[in-house]
């Protein structure tokens, strides 16, 4: 896919720059080995969103190697509620065949990313220039 639009350009990037940070573990290699110790391929993922809740808490959605969306919430100091959702089959225009389909919404990106309709996840795209 072309992405000609600087919006769709931009939810690339950000994708790009996520999937880099947790397969590398940079963000926080205790993350990245949370997933792993849950079965995530991290180097098969592309992560559309982390966010940092907490000190060492997080929320996020990725695309496995597979094709399913994962959601998780994850707190590194107590795993007591901790989750790792399938939510594949709830999509709806997130999933890039849907008619009302955004290539701007992280998660319909990393799913384009991970089907092969848009660049791949790696090397990371070049800075925007502002």
């Amino acid at each position: 896919m072309q992405l000609s639009k600087i919006s769709h350009r931009n939810t690339w990037q950000a994708v790009c720059e996520c999937t880099h940070l947790v397969r590398k573990g940079v963000l926080d290699p205790a993350l990245t080995a949370w997933l792993a110790a849950r079965g995530v391929a991290v180097n098969d993922s592309v992560f559309a969103l982390v966010c940092r809740c907490d000190e060492r808490m997080y929320t996020g959605t990725l695309v496995d190697g597979g094709g399913r969306v994962l959601e998780y919430l994850v707190n590194l100091d107590d795993s007591s509620d901790d989750t790792l959702d399938d939510v594949t089959a709830a999509l709806g225009p997130k999933c890039p065949t849907h008619p009302r389909t955004d290539p701007r919404d992280p998660v319909t990106m990393a799913l384009m990313i991970q089907r092969g309709l848009a660049p791949s996840a790696e090397p990371l795209p070049e800075p925007a220039i502002a």
